[in-house]
């Protein structure tokens, strides 16, 4: 079984704020009619495995049942999780799994979390982290604006989701907060990554394999990447014309 967790602790002061100067939570922000992170919600409330759903940050209170919990979010993303997995009395059972998602990402699927899940659990894998195509994602949002990475294998974003079992999460967090504390120091975050890699990821040459195996490596568990082909899995809202995107896609769907 697994538990859904949602972070949710953003405040819109930011590049939402003019687009929802009224709203105080950046996951409260309104599109088609529901605050975005509601849609987070009912992705991971349908994965069929999830059994309970903790939100760390805001939460609307028609969303407060006995299957969502809306818990107090911390000043970072490693202490938020810290926060729901303390509500959670069996995430640290180590055969747990869970199922980490954004409230910025109101076009996730329970279907592509399904997708992610799976794939994890095939490989025997304690971390995984959704990666989208580029022409996945602009064949249904052409000009979208997304971070890629260029691989030897394609151009990919990453997902705004990760999956974890329990007995990765002390040093999930450890290297969140290890990646967080070196994060304007870019010469030390190069060497946790290591110099080969980082030179080939710079040049486009690197290999999936090797990016998976420094992940492992770091995390001290088996880690990897799962290529998911739904492009809403790799759109998030960070600005007035992603959230524009986002209410005219879920306008029509509706």
């Amino acid at each position: 079984m697994a538990i859904g967790i949602i972070l949710a602790g953003r405040r819109n002061t930011a590049g939402l704020a003019a687009a929802a100067p009224e709203v105080r939570w950046e996951a409260l922000i309104p599109i088609a009619g529901r605050p975005m992170v509601s849609y987070v919600v009912d992705a991971l409330v349908a994965v069929p495995d999830v059994t309970r759903v903790i939100i760390a940050g805001a939460g609307p209170a028609e969303l407060v049942a006995p299957d969502v919990l809306v818990v107090a979010p911390g000043e970072r993303v490693s202490t938020s999780l810290r926060h729901a997995l303390a509500a959670a009395p069996n995430s640290r059972v180590p055969g747990e799994e869970l199922l980490v998602a954004t409230a910025d990402a109101p076009l996730l699927t329970t279907g592509a979390l399904g997708v992610l899940m799976e794939a994890a659990r095939e490989r025997e894998l304690y971390l995984a982290y959704p990666i989208i195509r580029k022409e996945v994602c602009e064949a249904t949002f052409p000009g979208v604006r997304r971070t890629y990475v260029h691989l030897r294998e394609g151009s990919f974003t990453g997902g705004n989701c990760f999956y974890l079992k329990a007995a990765a999460v002390d040093g999930a967090l450890a290297l969140l907060e290890r990646f967080y504390a070196e994060r304007k120091r870019p010469l030390r975050l190069a060497g946790l990554l290591g110099w080969p890699l980082l030179i080939e990821l710079v040049l486009g040459r690197a290999r999936l394999v090797s990016a998976e195996a420094a992940g492992s490596r770091l995390l001290g568990f088996p880690a990897g990447a799962v290529p998911v082909d739904d492009p809403g899995m790799g759109v998030d809202v960070d600005g007035p014309e992603d959230l524009e995107l986002c209410r005219a896609f879920l306008s029509a769907r509706a």
